[in-house]
């Protein structure tokens, strides 16, 4: 199975499963459900793949529940539950390679926040293209680039720090920008569907009880990057890590009054029967 046994989390595993809980709330409400791809839930004996946090909410939507089968997977077993009820939980890379079982048997393969941190993004997705059965789907949320989009002074140098560590990382980012759907395309997947989803931050986020929640997320997130900047980073790039330490106070007090924008884009595609 494809992992990677000396894989350690970038960031402080203990706040993970808090951050991504509020972060998954704050793309959910954005995104209006978990499910674009247009696959029907209804039928007995589905197989889905997830790496991408959802699959708690996602199992109770399908009518046959009890049959199908949920398979989580990530890099490591770190942040595993101890005993997922109704799930599997497995340590597998997106990249590869997989269990031949897999090979052309899933009926919905998802994934998020997956290729931001790959570098070669069409490799990581035709290789997931494999698992995905004939009729069945992929569904790809991965952060859009929203550099001409307008945001205040610290919720701006939170999006640059995202991207310099996605950038430094040696990242391939050219899923962007509509570059996932010519992969799909390519690929020779059809009905090939896309959406970009605001996920908004602070004042922007119009469910006013999340408010302070997605603050909390997206500060979370920034201290996480503020911290491995400072690790890695001596300031020759034009953001100075010694501004940092007063960052996330700056950041939560802009959300707070100001709010913050960004996005996901959502791709989904049909493997031909």
């Amino acid at each position: 199975m494809g992992s990677d046994e000396n894989f350690k989390y970038e960031f402080d595993v203990s706040g993970e499963n808090e951050r991504l809980a509020r972060q998954h709330q704050a793309v959910k409400l954005g995104m209006g459900k978990l499910v674009l791809a247009p696959m029907d839930t209804s039928r007995e004996g589905l197989k889905v793949l997830d790496a991408g946090y959802w699959l708690k909410e996602f199992g109770p939507s399908l009518l046959h529940r009890q049959t199908c089968e949920l398979i989580g997977a990530d890099i490591t077993g770190e942040r595993f539950p101890d005993k997922p009820e109704g799930l599997k939980l497995v340590v597998q890379n997106s990249e590869g390679p997989f269990p031949d079982s897999w090979n052309q048997s899933f009926d919905l393969v998802h994934q998020r926040f997956t290729l931001s941190g790959i570098q070669n993004y069409r490799k990581c997705v035709f290789a997931l293209l494999g698992l995905v059965k004939p009729g069945g789907w992929i569904q790809l949320v991965e952060p859009e680039d929203i550099s001409s989009e307008p945001n205040g002074p610290q919720m701006q140098c939170f999006v640059d720090w995202v991207k310099l560590f996605a950038i430094n990382s040696g990242s391939d980012l050219g899923f962007q920008n509509g570059g996932l759907e010519s992969a799909l395309r390519e690929a020779g997947l059809i009905r090939v569907g896309t959406m970009v989803a605001p996920v908004c931050f602070g004042a922007e986020c119009p469910e006013p009880n999340m408010r302070e929640q997605t603050v909390k997320a997206c500060c979370h997130t920034a201290s996480q990057f503020r911290n491995s900047y400072k690790r890695h980073h001596n300031g020759s790039d034009g953001i100075n890590p010694t501004e940092g330490d007063s960052y996330v106070p700056r950041l939560a007090d802009e959300l707070r009054e100001r709010g913050g924008y960004t996005a996901v884009r959502v791709v989904w595609a049909q493997r031909p029967f």
